[in-house]
């Protein structure tokens, strides 16, 4: 199988970015879109990627939007991102499940860098890939097209279009004379232009049009060859019998190269399940700290980053971190060994892993330091569990009566502080705790959040 029949989304996406603010009205930024050439404009805030398209401001029109309306006051969505050496396929399969038409595409840092649009994917697919005696015919849904005579008013008609790849058919005798797409409506809004005239005073005309035994591969090279984003597929009259969106075509292109992956890479597909359980192996290892068996300290960057993007996108709870030092556990390596050393730090480990829950994480920091990011929980009841820890850890036994205790500082995130800052001030209440004579917890209660 050539690989290079799937790209990647950076080779695709496209670089020219149209970036906007927030105080933009509809009007404005519809305007910037038609006078770049492009169907989107993005924004950015709090690290967070926004994106107004046309699908938008076409369902704004819909809704009755004024358009001196700035953009931070209509439900704009935060972008869905991939990285740029993603390949196309994986870009498809999250456009379906998210029903998005753009995919924000960034760099190794994070940069926003590139928008891929259904589009883009269409343009890279190599039609030579598919099955050949697939017609259109075999996958058109008998649903029936958007169709109207010419003398119908556009301004009565127009809510039929509400996505990039909608369209009215003019048809005469069942046979399309003319076609109204979204980019027309668009352009119709950016120029204020008026849309109480009939249908025939703005379509297109001639229609292009795909027969009804044309192939997959033929009807993908005629929407790329003439850039256009649906297949009006006719029967040997040359009447309408449907209509076929590029997206559903690219839907089919990409099954079948799933199909043919695993009818004919049987071997290709036991290797690739090898690299796989390799890769899940080494990525476990990545996040795991040998002696305990606990997460490291990557693990715990990994899931405060989730935790705290799941704040910055849909707020809710916070959540809370107990930074926990062994108290004196030098001399305790000292008096007893590090292999005794190592059992007590292997049974606090256990320890731990019995006490929090699915939805927390427990590492080791490093040392005789351990760390659990306590998901959903407040200050106060963050500071019960690191006492029942303290206290617990009081009661264990090990070898040759060796007996540890324990100091934790706690803290709970605020959206005002970034990772380090959260850490920094969580480690120094911990340094209290042992100022203060050790086997204690003390807890930090940090700024008031701005979360409502």
């Amino acid at each position: 199988m050539d690989f290079q029949a799937f790209p990647t989304v950076g080779s695709i996406a496209q670089r020219a970015l149209l970036r906007g603010d927030f105080d933009l009205t509809v009007m404005d930024a519809a305007r910037l879109m038609n006078d770049h050439k492009v169907s989107s404009i993005v924004m950015e805030r709090n690290e967070e990627k926004y994106l107004f398209s046309m699908e938008d401001l076409l369902d704004f029109i819909h809704e009755g939007g004024k358009f001196d309306t700035p953009l931070n006051q209509t439900p704009l969505h935060i972008i869905d991102c991939m990285s740029e050496s993603e390949r196309v396929l994986v870009a498809f399969e999250m456009m379906e499940q998210t029903a998005r038409r753009h995919l924000g595409v960034t760099d190794p840092s994070g940069r926003l860098v590139g928008i891929v649009t259904y589009s883009d994917i269409l343009h890279s697919i190599d039609p030579a890939v598919l099955m050949e005696r697939k017609t259109v015919g075999d996958i058109l849904t008998r649903s029936n097209p958007v169709m109207f005579t010419a003398d119908w008013i556009l301004e009565d008609v127009v809510h039929h279009i509400k996505k990039q790849e909608d369209s009215i058919l003019v048809v005469e005798s069942g046979k399309a004379i003319g076609i109204i797409t979204a980019k027309d409506i668009f352009g119709l809004v950016t120029s204020s232009g008026a849309m109480d005239q009939p249908l025939s005073h703005y379509m297109t005309s001639p229609v292009i049009t795909t027969p009804v035994g044309y192939s997959i591969s033929c009807a993908l090279l005629q929407l790329r060859e003439h850039n256009i984003k649906r297949a009006i597929v006719v029967d040997e009259q040359d009447r309408v019998v449907g209509v076929l969106k590029q997206s559903e075509l690219v839907g089919f292109a990409y099954g079948s190269w799933v199909n043919l992956m695993k009818n004919h890479t049987a071997e290709l597909h036991e290797l690739v399940g090898i690299l796989e359980q390799r890769t899940r192996s080494l990525e476990r290892l990545t996040v795991t700290d040998v002696l305990t068996g606990l997460g490291n300290r990557r693990m715990l960057h990994l899931r405060m980053l989730e935790e705290m993007g799941r704040l910055n996108r849909y707020g809710g709870q916070m959540f809370s971190l107990v930074i926990v030092d062994v108290d004196r556990f030098k001399l305790v390596n000292d008096q007893y060994g590090h292999l005794v050393g190592d059992e007590i730090l292997k049974a606090i480990a256990g320890l731990m892993e019995s006490l929090v829950r699915k939805s927390d994480t427990a590492v080791r920091w490093g040392g005789e330091e351990f760390a659990v990011l306590l998901s959903n929980t407040a200050l106060s009841d963050a500071a019960l569990f690191a006492n029942r820890l303290r206290e617990m850890v009081g009661h264990l036994a090990f070898p040759n009566g060796a007996k540890v205790s324990i100091s934790a500082g706690v803290g709970e995130y605020s959206t005002k502080e970034d990772e380090q800052s959260f850490f920094q001030r969580v480690d120094r209440a911990l340094y209290r705790a042992k100022a203060l004579g050790r086997n204690l917890v003390e807890t930090d209660p940090g700024l008031e959040d701005s979360q409502p």
